[in-house]
Formats: C-alpha cells, sequence, structure tokens
C-alpha cells in the first residue's frame, strides 16, 4: 500500500487529495492545523490518519515524521498543500507581520516538511508536490504578499527537482485556478478586510484607482469542486510515472501562462492593471 502525507488536509483542496487518494487504495496522513479533523469527510475513514501539523512548527513536523517512519519506513508522496491568503495590504504601507507569516506558511513550511521528510522519500523514490497558485501568473494590487511567496515556492520547487532527480525523487508544481475551498469565498468582507489594512489617508487615495480583488473578480471567478479538482490533480501529476515542472488546473486558466510567453511584461502588467483599476 503506497503512502502519503498532505498538509492542510482538513478542508478545500487537501481535503479533496486525502478522500480521493484513499478512495483509490492508498494510506493517508492527513495533516491538520486549526480546522477540526473531526469535522472533516475524511474523519473515521480507513487508512486516514490525521496528525497534526502546523508547518511552521519544528516539533510537529518532527513529531509526524517520526509516526510515518515508525509505522512504514517511507513516503511515497508528499503534498505540500497547507497555505495562507495573506492580507497585508498595500506595499507602501504592508502589515510587515503579516508578510512574514505569510512567507512562513507559503514558503518556509513546505520547504521545512519537504527537507524533514526527504530521507523517507528517498527510501521510496516517491514525489513531492508544492501546491503554488495561479496567481503566480497575476499582479494582484494591495494583495502581492500571497503571489509572491507562491512565485517563491514555485521557484523553489524547480531547484528541488533538479537536486532530487538523481536520487529518484520527483518534484512537481500544482497552481491550482480556481477551486471551491474556505480561501476562494469572495464576500464584501473579504473586500472590507482588505480595505481596511490601509491607514488612513493612503486608503482613500488607493481607491481612487484600485478595486480590492473580491470586487475586480465578482461573480466571474469559475471554480472546480475540490472533488473534480483532486481526480484531476490524481490523473495527471500523481499515476503518470514522470511529471512536468508545474501543472495549472482549473477552469479558464490555461491561458495564463501564454500571456507572460507572448506578450511584453509591461502589456502583462496592463491587463493586470485593467481588472483592478476604478473604472
Amino acid at each position: 500500500m503506497k503512502t502519503a502525507f498532505i498538509t492542510g488536509a482538513a478542508t478545500g483542496i487537501g481535503e479533496g487529495l486525502v478522500l480521493k487518494l484513499q478512495s483509490t487504495g492508498w494510506r493517508v496522513y492527513a495533516g491538520y492545523r486549526s480546522a477540526a479533523p473531526e469535522n472533516s469527510r475524511w474523519h473515521q475513514l480507513d487508512n486516514v490518519v490525521p496528525l497534526r501539523c502546523d508547518v511552521q512548527s519544528e516539533d510537529d513536523i518532527r513529531c509526524v515524521v517520526e509516526r510515518i517512519e515508525g509505522d512504514v519506513g517511507q513516503l511515497d508522496l508528499l503534498i505540500n498543500n497547507a497555505g495562507c491568503p495573506g492580507n497585508s495590504g498595500v506595499i507602501e504601507a504592508a502589515d510587515m507581520d503579516d508578510y512574514r507569516r505569510t512567507f512562513e506558511i507559503n514558503f518556509w513550511g513546505p520547504l521545512a516538511v519537504a527537507q524533514a521528510f526527504m530521507p523517507l522519500l528517498r527510501n521510496a523514490k516517491g514525489r513531492i508536490v508544492n501546491t503554488t497558485s495561479a496567481s503566480v501568473y497575476l499582479t494582484i494590487p494591495m494583495g502581492s504578499s500571497y503571489p509572491v511567496s507562491k512565485v517563491a515556492l514555485k521557484a523553489l520547487s524547480n531547484h528541488m527537482r533538479m537536486e532530487m532527480a538523481p536520487f529518484g525523487v520527483d518534484v512537481t508544481s500544482l497552481e491550482p485556478g480556481g477551486v471551491e475551498t474556505p480561501m476562494t469565498e469572495l464576500g464584501d468582507d473579504v473586500g472590507e478586510m482588505q480595505w481596511n489594512t490601509i491607514p488612513e489617508p493612503l486608503r482613500s487615495q488607493y481607491k481612487q484607482y484600485f478595486l480590492d480583488g473580491a470586487s475586480a473578480i465578482g461573480d466571474n471567478f469559475k471554480l472546480y469542486s475540490a472533488a473534480h479538482f483532486a481526480e484531476q490533480v490524481y490523473k495527471k501529476m500523481i499515476v503518470p510515472k514522470k511529471t512536468k515542472p508545474s501543472y495549472l488546473i482549473g477552469p479558464g486558466a490555461a491561458a495564463l501562462p501564454w500571456l507572460h510567453r507572448l506578450l511584453p511584461t509591461q502589456q502583462v502588467l496592463n491587463i493586470w492593471t485593467r481588472m483592478f483599476s476604478k473604472k
């Protein structure tokens, strides 16, 4: 029986991936932090083992590694899925504590987890999937901490892919492009929270030019269900013997990389400026 460890597994993408792997015969160690595992749909399913793992905690990571090493001695699949949306505000007045926390969870956490599991992954000649984001192709005013941290994780994944290839460990990036998760619930309160990070009088000045993310995206943001998304990930990233460096999966997301391949950087920035600008 193959084994997987998934961080951020209690809700959203992580929960969907646990259910998919469990249904196909995997033993899944489901990492969670604040969301109660009792509320997850995989709770008490056969071969699903909930383990507390705050990716900011060295103690949590060490305990998880020791548990899996004691149980099976190797790991076939690590999915670094835990993430934080961040709410740091405009760069001119960025909440630096929030910015650092976003990086702690979205960048330093996956690095620490991957490093700790590397011996078990080597034993299995396993695979690492680092969950980045389709936002690596976007430039989002008032919301830089999340995409910037995910760009850093994507770059890290490429370095890991090169370094671990000689040892049989495959590394790839998953770029979700619209999935029904708590992170993609965009209500009026989300936009209000974003504006409230900016102190006056800067807030009024930025409101003259920009829309918050929730208002800019509105109801035009198409989403996959977590189950459908997990099915796509399973077929494209877990079943194949070899992977590509990254996979962009989500409705309407396929054009994003092509913008960067075909257009000068300023033209791409102009597209996002129009999207997020006050008309």
